[in-house]
C-alpha cells in the first residue's frame, strides 16, 4: 500500500514537472512567435521602404534621361546656326579679318562643333537607354571579327593582332551588343595607337557560376585610382591631345550591359594596357 502511494506521489511529481516544463515551453514558443512576428513586420516595412526608394530612383533616372534628351534636342538648332554662320564668316570674310580675329573665329567654330558632337553623344546615350530590347541568339565573336576587320581596313599600316575566341554565343539584343563590342574594341584600338605592335584579345572565362567576357589590350592603360569615374559620361583618363574622343564609349557600354542584367568593370595599369570585363544575365 505504501509502495503504491509512493508510486502515485512520484507519478504526480513527474506530471507536475512535465506540466511546468510544457508551460515553460509554451511561454518560450509564444515569445519566439512574437519576436518572429515583429521581425516579419520590420522586414515588410523595410521591403516597402526599399521598393519605394527603388521606384523613386527609377523615376529620377527616367526624368534625368528625359531632361538630357530634351536639352540635347533643343540645343541642336541654335548650335547649327552658330556653326553655320561662323563657318560662313570664315569662308566669305576670312581674308578681311586680322590674324587675331581669325584665331578667335576659328576657336568659336571648333568649340561649337565640339558641342555638337557632345550633344549628339548625349542623344545617342539617351536612345540606348530607351531602346526596346530584342533578345535573340548573338555571337559576340562574329561581331568582334567584323568590326576588327573594318578597323584594320581603315588603318592597314597599323600592326595590331586581334585574338578573338572562335565563338561567344549569348542571348542579347544584337544591335545593342554590336554597339558594346564596337565601343570596347574601338577603345582598345585607340589606346594601342602609340605602340608599334599591339595585341587585342576578346574571350571569356568562368568566375564561379558566371561567364565573364573580356576585351584586353596592351596599350596605354590608366590609373585604377580613378576607376570609379571611368564609366561616367564624358570622363577621360587621358588628355585629348594624346587620345582624341568624347569619353562616351564606356558609359554607353555600361548602360547596355546593365540593361541586359549584367555588370561591367575595368582592370588596368598605366603603360601595361587595360581589360574591360562584363557579364550578361544568363
Amino acid at each position: 500500500m505504501k509502495k503504491q502511494e509512493g508510486e502515485i506521489q512520484e507519478l504526480a511529481c513527474v506530471q507536475g514537472q512535465q506540466s511546468a516544463l510544457a508551460s515553460d515551453q509554451e511561454s518560450r514558443l509564444a515569445l519566439c512567435q512574437a519576436k518572429l512576428a515583429e521581425t516579419e513586420a520590420l522586414l515588410k516595412q523595410e521591403q516597402q521602404g526599399r521598393c519605394k526608394a527603388e521606384r523613386e530612383v527609377a523615376l529620377l533616372a527616367q526624368e534625368l534621361e528625359s531632361f538630357s534628351y530634351s536639352v540635347s534636342h533643343d540645343l541642336r538648332a541654335p548650335l547649327r546656326h552658330l556653326v553655320g554662320f561662323s563657318s560662313a564668316l570664315v569662308e566669305d570674310y576670312n581674308e578681311q579679318l586680322e590674324p587675331t580675329a581669325q584665331s578667335y573665329l576659328d576657336c568659336i567654330t571648333r568649340s561649337a562643333r565640339k558641342m555638337e558632337d557632345l550633344l549628339e553623344a548625349l542623344l545617342f546615350l539617351s536612345r540606348v537607354t530607351k531602346q526596346d530590347l530584342t533578345l535573340v541568339e548573338v555571337d559576340l565573336a562574329a561581331l568582334a571579327r567584323q568590326y576588327a576587320g573594318s578597323l584594320q581596313q581603315a588603318a592597314p599600316a597599323r600592326q595590331v593582332e586581334f585574338r578573338i575566341a572562335e565563338e561567344l554565343p549569348v542571348k542579347a539584343d544584337p544591335q545593342l551588343m554590336r554597339t558594346v563590342i564596337e565601343q570596347l574594341l574601338g577603345n582598345a584600338w585607340k589606346f594601342t595607337a602609340k605602340k608599334e605592335r599591339a595585341t587585342v584579345e576578346f574571350g571569356e572565362k568562368k568566375e564561379g557560376d558566371s561567364t565573364v567576357y573580356y576585351i584586353r589590350d596592351d596599350g596605354a592603360g590608366f590609373d585604377l585610382r580613378f576607376a570609379q569615374r571611368l564609366f561616367a559620361p564624358f570622363q577621360r583618363m587621358h588628355r585629348e591631345e594624346e587620345f582624341p574622343g568624347l569619353g562616351i564609349g564606356l558609359a554607353t557600354a555600361q548602360r547596355i550591359v546593365h540593361r541586359h542584367g549584367g555588370r561591367i568593370w575595368a582592370e588596368a595599369e598605366v603603360g601595361n594596357g587595360a581589360t574591360i570585363c562584363f557579364t550578361l544575365c544568363p
